[in-house]
């Protein structure tokens, strides 16, 4: 059996928040129903409780003891009522031995058991309700100290987490493979992600890590487009499929842009090729001590330079870059950490600032690579209508950009590609493996019309 390492995931949080006493609390979420209904939402825990407990049901606590290093599972109470509806429960022991606990007891015994720890102080969080501990232990309660300490621990993956990151790629590459095998023109774009869930689902992803986008066309150029509605009518244009799966509470996040007929068109191939040729130096750079924001520029000048191939910039590569130019077709960063949350915690150590530069201010991480830390990589060209009439606006940037250029290209509508890598002591481990590279899209897309 395997067992969730909730004692560590503790111990590693106690040690970043620096004190030698007190007791750290944390609170499960609830089950939540629809309003004047009987009817419940899915339940998706505390990202938070569910780090440093590994429990995936409503209505559990979780304690540790710093000085005596001891993790504490309180178990939500079942009923013999309720188990008519939803089972008979695991006992405490086995609520204990599968989570890595050192002890178990009841959540209505909360008040009484961390009583007699007589602790000096309780760090909770400021979200969690505090009800269960009761007067006197609420009195105790810091809830400044704990969310960044917490926040720091979950940055770095140990090899249990990063085993279900692996696994979480695969279903979610083998989803990603099959859909290009099956995509065709007359299908709809809901299709495209409904076939997306149920291939995640049947290999036991648990739901889907965000609002999957499946964005036919000029439909790319909405970064976060998720009505996935319209039918794909053109074989001359591209879907782009950002989709991920949860694994035992874990994202994946990847993304991948095919052509709807069997190959790509002049223009599309060309815009796929620069973005590829971006995300594989910026792949190949990520290393320790490197900093993220670092390959957000690698990625620019990558782009900066294929965008002057085509012609759709002009001028010089180094003015380019300083009046960032390339922000106005990749208004994203080139990617996040990722964990528990597809957009993980810890971007911005305390006191980092945004660089309110276009492009680099919706950087969602500012921080130096270092060992075990998983980020996507998800470069990215868009032909955005209102962006570049911002660009046509400014003076400075528009004296780099042929608009004419910009039109026979607009109907590209997008292009992203998106992997998730862990960094190792070298270099990087590439967590997604699933075709990308101009010849396996097109020898893959062929056969969908044989």
């Amino acid at each position: 059996m395997r067992v969730y390492p909730a004692k560590q995931h503790f111990a590693q949080t106690a040690k970043n928040l620096g004190v030698s006493n007190g007791v750290i609390y944390v609170r499960g979420g609830e089950t939540i129903v629809h309003p004047d209904s009987d009817t419940e939402y899915e339940f998706h825990q505390d990202s938070n409780f569910f780090y440093l407990s590994g429990v995936n049901e409503p209505g559990f606590a979780a304690a540790y003891d710093i000085a005596s290093s001891t993790a504490i599972l309180f178990v939500n109470h079942v009923s013999a009522d309720e188990a008519v509806w939803i089972g008979v429960p695991p006992s405490l022991d086995d609520y204990r031995r599968a989570h890595g606990f050192d002890q178990a007891h009841y959540a209505h015994d909360t008040e009484s058991v961390l009583s007699a720890l007589k602790p000096s102080a309780i760090y909770a969080l400021a979200h969690h309700k505090l009800d269960q501990l009761g007067a006197p232990l609420q009195q105790l309660v810091d809830s400044d100290k704990l969310l960044e300490p917490l926040h720091e621990a979950r940055v770095f993956k140990d090899e249990f987490e990063l085993e279900v990151l692996r696994r979480a790629n695969r279903i979610t590459c083998d989803a990603h493979t099959e859909l290009m095998k099956g995509t065709r023109v007359g299908m709809n774009e809901a299709e495209v992600r409904g076939r997306f869930v149920g291939l995640t689902l049947a290999q036991g992803g648990m739901y889907e890590a965000y609002g999957s986008i499946a964005a036919r066309g000029r439909n790319a150029a909405i970064l976060h487009y998720t009505k996935n509605n319209q039918q794909l009518d053109s074989d001359a244009e591209m879907i782009l499929v950002d989709a991920g799966t949860v694994l035992d509470n874990y994202a994946s996040d990847v993304t991948r842009t095919w052509p709807v007929g069997p190959a790509f068109s002049p223009e599309c191939r060309s815009i796929y090729q620069i973005v590829l040729d971006m995300q594989k130096q910026v792949i190949a750079a990520c290393k320790p001590h490197q900093q993220w924001e670092d390959m957000h520029i690698l990625a620019n000048r990558v782009a900066a330079q294929g965008l002057l191939d085509l012609g759709i910039l002009k001028g010089d590569i180094d003015g380019i870059m300083k009046n960032y130019v390339v922000g106005y077709f990749m208004p994203h960063g080139i990617g996040h950490l990722m964990g528990i949350d597809t957009h993980d915690v810890g971007g911005y150590p305390k006191g980092t600032k945004r660089i309110d530069k276009p492009g680099l201010r919706n950087l969602r991480s500012r921080r130096e690579m270092l060992p075990n830390m998983v980020f996507t990589v998800e470069p990215g060209l868009y032909f955005v209508d209102e962006i570049l009439a911002d660009a046509k606006a400014s003076p400075e940037v528009a004296q780099y950009i042929d608009f004419d250029k910009v039109a026979a290209y607009r109907q590209v509508g997008g292009v992203r590609i998106e992997d998730n890598i862990v960094i190792t002591e070298s270099g990087n481990e590439n967590l997604t493996n699933c075709p990308k590279e101009v010849a396996e899209l097109e020898a893959i897309r062929a056969t969908a019309y044989q």
